[in-house]
C-alpha cells in the first residue's frame, strides 16, 4: 500500500495593504502651528528654570491662547481669505488710481511738450493746426492699450496682495503666531530664551551677541505691548477707555526700556528680574488682563515719550526714493522741462512711500516717522 500523500499546501495569499487616510492640508498646517507654539513654549519653561523664576506659572492658560478654534473648513477659509481679499482690492484700487494719475500727468507733460515743439518747429501757415492736433486726445487705439494697462497693473496687484497675505499667513502658522493681540504672549516667551542665554553667556563676542539678541526680542516685545494696547488687545468694538489702556501700554515699555539698561551693569540679576516681566506680562496677557500687565510697583509713575517704531521705514523711503529718481531721469532724458519732472517725481516718491507702506504693513509707520520729523524738525525750543 502506498502511504497517504500529505494535501498540497495552499499558496499564500498577499495582505492587503493597509489604507490609512492622510491628513488635508489645512489639518497639516494645524499640526505644525500646534508643534511650533509646544516648542516656545517648553523653551520658555526651561528658560524661566534657568533664570530662578520658581513660582506658580499658569502655562495651561498660555497654552490656551494658542488652542485654535473648532471650526469647519469653510468657515476658516472663509474667515482667513475673506480679510485677505478685502485688503488686496483696497490695494489694488489704491495702485490703479495711483497709476491712473500718474499717466494722466504723465499725458498733459507730453501734450505741452508736443504743442511747444510743433509751435517752433511747424510752419507758420501749420502752426496752429499743428498746436491743435498735439493738444488732442488719445486715439482709440491708445485709449484701449490704456485701459489694458490699467487692468493688468490692478489685477496684478491683486493677486499679488491676495498671494503674499496667504504666504505670510502661512507662514506665521507654521511659526506657531498667534494673532492679534496674542502677539504678546509669543513675544514674551521669545524673550525668556534669550536671557537664560545672556546669563550663561562667555565673556567676549559670545556675550555681547546674546546681549544684542536681548535687546531685539524684548524691543519686539514691547512693540507688541505698545500696539496690543493702542488697539485695545484686538477686542471688536470696544467700549471701555481706549485711553487708558493705551497708556498702561506705554507704561509697561518704559518700564521694560528702564529696566534692559541694568544688563550692562548687573547682568544676572537684572535677567532674572526681566524675565519675571516678561513671565507677568505672557500670563496676564493670556488671561486678558490687558490692562494690569505688570503689578502697580513695578510700573513708572508716568508712561515716557511714545517711541515711534520706524523698522522698515528706511527701505519703503528708498524704495520710493529709487522709483521717484527713476521717472525724473526718464523725464529729463526724454524732454520733458525741468519744472514738470520735479513735481512729478516727488508726485511719484510719495505715491511710492504710500504704496510701499501699504504693502509692507507699515503705514501706520510713515505716519508715525512724519509726525517724529514735525515734532523735531520744528524748531520749538
Amino acid at each position: 500500500m502506498t502511504a497517504p500523500t500529505a494535501p498540497a499546501a495552499s499558496p499564500t495569499l498577499p495582505l492587503s495593504p493597509t489604507v490609512t487616510s492622510q491628513p488635508g492640508y489645512r489639518d497639516r498646517v494645524r499640526t505644525r502651528y500646534a508643534a511650533a507654539a509646544e516648542e516656545r513654549i517648553e523653551k520658555a519653561q526651561a528658560a524661566a528654570v534657568e533664570l530662578g523664576c520658581t513660582g506658580p506659572v499658569p502655562w495651561g492658560d498660555i497654552r490656551a491662547v494658542y488652542t485654535r478654534p473648532p471650526r469647519s473648513p469653510w468657515k476658516s477659509y472663509t474667515t482667513v481669505v475673506g480679510g485677505i481679499v478685502t485688503n488686496a482690492f483696497g490695494v489694488a484700487m489704491v495702485l490703479g488710481f495711483g497709476v491712473v494719475m500718474l499717466l494722466g500727468a504723465g499725458l498733459a507733460i507730453d501734450k505741452e511738450n508736443r504743442a511747444e515743439a510743433a509751435t517752433k518747429t511747424a510752419p507758420p501757415a501749420q502752426r496752429a493746426a499743428a498746436v491743435a492736433a498735439a493738444h488732442s486726445g488719445l486715439t482709440h487705439q491708445e485709449k484701449k492699450d490704456l485701459a489694458f494697462f490699467g487692468i493688468a497693473v490692478v489685477g496684478g496687484a491683486f493677486l499679488t496682495s491676495s498671494w503674499r497675505g496667504i504666504n505670510d499667513r502661512r507662514n506665521k502658522m507654521g511659526k506657531g503666531y498667534a494673532k492679534e493681540g496674542e502677539e504678546v504672549v509669543t513675544e514674551a516667551l521669545e524673550v525668556l530664551p534669550a536671557l537664560a542665554a545672556v546669563v550663561g553667556a562667555p565673556v567676549g563676542r559670545p556675550r555681547a551677541e546674546a546681549l544684542a539678541l536681548v535687546h531685539e526680542k524684548a524691543s519686539a516685545l514691547m512693540t507688541a505691548v505698545t500696539d496690543s494696547s493702542k488697539w485695545a488687545a484686538g477686542i471688536p468694538r470696544y467700549a471701555g477707555d481706549r485711553g487708558r489702556l493705551k497708556e498702561h501700554g506705554q507704561k509697561v515699555r518704559t518700564a521694560f526700556a528702564d529696566k534692559l539698561g541694568g544688563l550692562v551693569e548687573d547682568r544676572e540679576a537684572t535677567a532674572r528680574a526681566l524675565g519675571a516681566m516678561a513671565l507677568s506680562v505672557a500670563t496676564r496677557q493670556a488671561q486678558s488682563a490687558y490692562g494690569a500687565l505688570l503689578n502697580a510697583d513695578a510700573l513708572p509713575a508716568e508712561p515716557g515719550p511714545e517711541v515711534p517704531d520706524l523698522r522698515g521705514v528706511r527701505k519703503v523711503f528708498v524704495g520710493a526714493g529709487i522709483a521717484a529718481l527713476g521717472v525724473f531721469m526718464a523725464g529729463t532724458m526724454g524732454g520733458a522741462d525741468l519744472m514738470a519732472a520735479i513735481p512729478l517725481a516727488l508726485a511719484v516718491f510719495g505715491l511710492g512711500s504710500f504704496l510701499g507702506a501699504l504693502f509692507t504693513g507699515k503705514l501706520h509707520a510713515i505716519g508715525q516717522a512724519y509726525a517724529a520729523f514735525k515734532q523735531n524738525g520744528s524748531g520749538a525750543p
